[in-house]
């Protein structure tokens, strides 16, 4: 029996890990196009994580949810890729930052560059605007 292995990530301290069932399996490994590894371990629901960010403004707090998602689509879908999405308030319909790759260790280095760079810290309060207009080069 195959020993399930978790994809090595570094995530710092500030965010939570909602769900996890990112494979550490390189998709141009998979020889077999039949193979039941595209069904169990490339779906659209691989890893979200998540972290809160508020502020007092005007004797208001004001609280926004970031969340980063990551799936395989088509799901199951041998020719499909990992799709990278940053969600601000649940805004699925204009993601923040969205990066798509065949390529696990991008997807990798992508997503780390967005926790240690791009939402570092992760308490920062984002202005969308100012965020969209200074990222655009960033979605993909």
């Amino acid at each position: 029996m195959e020993m399930r292995k978790l994809q090595p990530l570094r995530i710092p301290g500030g965010w939570t890990v909602n769900f996890n069932d990112f494979m550490d399996i390189d998709p141009s490994k998979i020889s077999d196009e039949d193979d039941d590894k595209w069904l169990f371990y490339f779906s659209e629901d691989l890893l979200y994580i998540s972290t809160e960010i508020t502020r007092k403004r005007n004797e208001q707090t004001e609280i926004q949810t970031l969340g980063i998602d990551l799936g395989w689509y088509p799901e199951g879908d041998p020719n499909g890729s990992f799709k990278l999405q940053a969600i601000l308030n649940d805004n699925w319909e204009n993601p923040l930052l969205s990066f798509s790759s065949r390529n696990k260790d991008e997807i990798v280095k992508t997503l780390e560059n967005w926790l240690f760079d791009k939402f570092m810290p992760p308490n920062r309060f984002i202005d969308e605007e100012s965020f969209r207009k200074n990222h655009q080069q960033d979605k993909g």
